[in-house]
């Protein structure tokens, strides 16, 4: 798993064939020490002094998925003594939300369709005779509403023409719509019952479905999980992004802004204490505010294998900190 612990920035300046001027810095990490991301941030930031220097340009901001995230390390759980890396780190990205970040425990977020418009029909999208603009209709519904003799207001609705005919009753309302993570649900059923060995927890997320699965352990980069990945939906970043990272990622606290929250003041790495305070700051709110809130909630188990043991730790850990049996509203 290629979470790095060190991070170390370099800066420099170069002037483009044209006689421009620029500054610019870059980040770089490791997972031994601070003395290695420093060396590699000197190297990174030789190579782009070069391409400016020779009218190549100044390289575009990396998207999501092309390096490892700039992410602080809250927490790792060791894995066997041989490894250099652990079995799972908490990190906290960039809008201040704990990630889970697993080297073998396979995670799938689904995306799905969401509508948030009012249907069609409801009344809060028809109104009345007077925001319609049919002056007739209008008058007659002011006539309606005076404090008159009956006769009186006949005699003044005959002034604007005969009342249109009733429909009978209104029309019945729109069908509800379907719940837009059902297709994604489908193939997942799908996929499961065509691979008899494998077991599947099933999250409901804000905005999608979370996928756990539990019967084996996985490597982001083996073909049979890039395979699961690309047929359940997953988005094709964070497909790359663990391949990058060589771990499956699962969110385990809200977003800030779904529970009232401002994204945190500085970004990591913190570059004075000052910075580091102010985070620590936002934290203490963030997580009372996160209380009243789950991240994903649990749906149903599905498939024939059973939970391997090296799974549970982490499934457990996941649903804790998620609040996923909570009943508490997402976010």
């Amino acid at each position: 798993m290629l979470i790095p612990r060190y991070w170390s920035r370099a800066e420099s300046t170069a002037t483009t064939p044209s006689g421009k001027f620029v500054r610019f810095h870059v980040w770089r990490g490791s997972r031994s020490s601070e003395a290695e991301a420093q060396t590699l941030a000197r190297e990174a930031v030789g190579r782009v002094a070069e391409r400016i220097r020779a009218g190549a340009g100044f390289p575009e901001r990396y998207a999501y998925g092309d390096r490892p995230l700039r992410e602080e390390v809250v927490g790792e759980f060791p894995a066997a003594a041989t490894a250099d890396a652990p079995e799972a780190a908490l990190t906290r990205n960039a809008y201040g939300a704990v990630v889970l970040n697993a080297a073998r425990v396979f995670f799938i977020d689904v995306d799905v369709e969401r509508d948030d418009n009012p249907r069609a029909g409801s009344p809060e999208s028809r109104g009345s005779s007077m925001a319609s603009g049919d002056p007739i209709a209008a008058a007659r519904e002011l006539v309606d509403a005076l404090p008159l003799p009956g006769g009186v207001k006949s005699i003044l609705g005959g002034l604007f023409g005969s009342r249109p005919a009733q429909p009978a009753a209104p029309p019945p309302p729109p069908p509800a719509p379907a719940d837009p993570a059902s297709a994604a649900m489908d193939r997942l059923r799908r996929w499961v019952a065509s691979h008899s060995e494998w077991r599947v927890r099933v999250y409901r997320t804000h905005s999608g479905l979370r996928y756990l699965v539990t019967h084996a352990l996985f490597s982001p980069t083996d073909p049979q999980a890039q395979e699961a990945m690309a047929a359940l939906g997953a988005d094709p970043q964070y497909i790359t992004l663990c391949q990058v990272q060589k771990s499956f990622r699962a969110r385990l606290t809200p977003k800030p802004w779904r529970i009232g929250m401002e994204n945190p003041p500085v970004t990591f790495p913190y570059e004075s204490a000052a910075d580091e305070a102010a985070m620590r700051e936002w934290e203490s709110r963030y997580e009372a505010a996160s209380r009243g809130r789950a991240t994903c909630r649990f749906v149903e188990e599905m498939g024939g294998g059973t939970e391997h043991p090296q799974v549970t730790a982490l499934r457990t850990l996941h649903d804790d900190r998620t609040r996923a049996t909570s009943g508490l509203p997402l976010a």
